[in-house]
């Protein structure tokens, strides 16, 4: 779709139409690590979140069995 459009500006907020703004485009954004971080932190472990849930008396997570769409 924006290959099709024309540009209508080219004064300061000009930039390219292929191009996404601030904030929404693939990737991890710059503020997503901590100060000293290199890398963000692991996922917990499937068991690692059932010994949380068994410590905390949570009660355990339905199995969704409903259909996807076009099953």
């Amino acid at each position: 779709m924006a290959e099709e459009r024309e540009k209508i500006s080219d004064g300061q907020t000009d930039r390219p139409l292929d191009e996404t703004i601030a904030g929404t485009g693939p990737g991890i954004p710059d503020d997503g690590l901590a100060p000293g971080e290199s890398e963000l932190p692991q996922a917990p472990t499937d068991e690692e979140v059932e010994k949380a849930r068994e410590k905390h008396g949570a009660p355990e997570a339905e199995i969704d069995t409903l259909p996807l769409a076009g099953e």
